[in-house]
């Protein structure tokens, strides 16, 4: 599970930011799951903030960071596909950097990595077997012979060839766990690591992403997940009695290819050949599989094509399969305006789902939802952040726990709190008249 996230010069983050799971208050509830060192983690947080306050970059850093370490380039000459923070002289110039704190088989690890627009300059890993960190490995990047030097800690036995091996392999612009995917070498602790990382994140799912082909592609070849979702559905619409899937029937509408299913969940891809291999091109568009919702009107059962069902029914729908994946698996899944389409008790029932079934997944949700907020008995205060620029440009982002009784008091109404401004994160609009000078 994910301890926290530390971001800097990324996008309009400019000072360090910290997104933090770890539960800072003595509540016991479907939200804490406690790791063997005793540390308590949360499996939901969410981000709330005007428009462009920097809330999605915070769930592209993890995105970035996935892809740093499980997808590398091949060629020495592609640069890394991210901006740092522009408002200022020389942007270039300084590094970026991520520190990120988790758990894998129940040991806590640490991992930085420094890099900018041409390569990764510097990564470390540490674990903890007791208070004291192990190093696992270090590695530095020659800038201008564009090497990489990587060093094993004394308590990891990697033979000389190995080593050699994939430290040839770790070019500039790669991080060693991306290098190590893709090298023919056998190091343990690599492994295990290259592992957890491809299983845990499942990627970003954003406002705009059409999600009711993958979720149809995964019912088909899970079928044991029909009837959970079945029954998922039937909670959002009565009338709904079964979803039908039409195997090798298509019909035409658009559709983002940003997901692909696999046998783990959800992962990002960009035109995967299973994707095309699930659909076909018809005309300006894509073409989804059939679907079906029969519903259940005065005991008499009527089918209609999930083009003709409303957003909310289709968005709610494409949700199903990721949701059934980190219910019944360990997981993180970053979703950007989880309201969209769906009414604010709807939203709420699902995030109630995944608290109260699943086990040891995590979401990072950002929302405009405040209704949330008045909902004391769900909305846990240290799961609870708001992100907001400066004036400079940069974000800041902060917890509801931090604040102190001044401000938000114990049993004070959050929604009030937060729309009287004390807790910042919200539009400063201003007059409704324009008046032009």
């Amino acid at each position: 599970m994910i301890h926290y996230l530390k971001i800097r010069n990324f996008g309009p983050i400019k000072n360090e930011v910290e997104i933090n799971f770890e539960a800072a208050e003595d509540v016991q509830d479907a939200y804490e799951v406690v790791m063997p060192d005793g540390t308590k983690l949360l499996k939901l947080a969410y981000i709330y903030g005007a428009n462009a306050s920097g809330k999605t970059t915070v769930l592209r850093a993890f995105e970035f960071l996935k892809k740093l370490l499980l997808k590398p380039v091949n060629d020495k000459s592609i640069e890394l596909e991210y901006e740092p923070f522009l408002f200022c002289e020389a942007p270039y110039k300084e590094d970026s950097s991520f520190e990120l704190s988790f758990y894998c088989d129940g040991m806590r690890y640490v991992y930085n990595v420094s890099f900018n627009r041409e390569a990764v300059t510097h990564e470390k890993m540490v674990f903890y077997q007791t208070a004291k960190p192990t190093e696992l490995f270090s590695r530095d990047t020659e800038l201008e012979k564009r090497l990489t030097k990587i060093e094993f800690g004394s308590r990891v036995k990697v033979p000389a060839r190995e080593r050699d091996l994939l430290e040839g392999n770790t070019l500039h612009n790669n991080t060693v766990i991306g290098a190590y995917a893709k090298t023919n070498v056998d190091i343990a602790e690599l492994e295990k690591l290259n592992k957890w990382f491809s299983s845990y994140f499942l990627g970003l799912i954003t406002s705009n992403d059409n999600l009711s082909e993958m979720t149809a592609s995964y019912l088909e070849t899970h079928p044991t997940a029909v009837n959970w979702v079945n029954l998922f559905m039937r909670k959002a619409d009565h009338q709904i009695s079964e979803i039908k899937l039409h195997p090798g029937r298509v019909e035409n509408a658009l559709f983002e290819e940003n997901f692909m299913l696999s046998q783990g969940g959800y992962q990002v891809s960009t035109k995967s050949s299973s994707v095309q291999e699930a659909t076909k091109s018809y005309g300006d568009g894509a073409a989804h599989r059939k679907v079906d919702f029969i519903h259940n009107i005065k005991d008499k059962y009527y089918a209609l094509s999930i083009s003709k069902e409303s957003n909310g029914t289709k968005r709610y729908f494409g949700l199903g399969a990721p949701l059934y994946v980190l219910v019944h698996d360990s997981h993180m899944l970053c979703i950007d305006e989880l309201e969209t389409s769906l009414h604010p008790d709807l939203m709420i029932f699902f995030l109630q789902v995944f608290l109260m079934n699943s086990k040891r997944s995590q979401m990072l949700i950002t929302t405009h939802n405040v209704s949330l907020m008045e909902n004391i008995d769900f909305l846990r205060r240290d799961a609870l952040w708001f992100s907001e620029k400066s004036l400079e440009g940069s974000v800041n982002l902060y917890s509801a726990s931090d604040f102190d009784s001044n401000t938000l008091r114990k049993d004070a109404n959050i929604f009030r709190v937060y729309k009287s401004g004390k807790l910042g994160a919200k539009p400063n609009l201003g007059s409704p008249y324009l008046i032009e000078e």
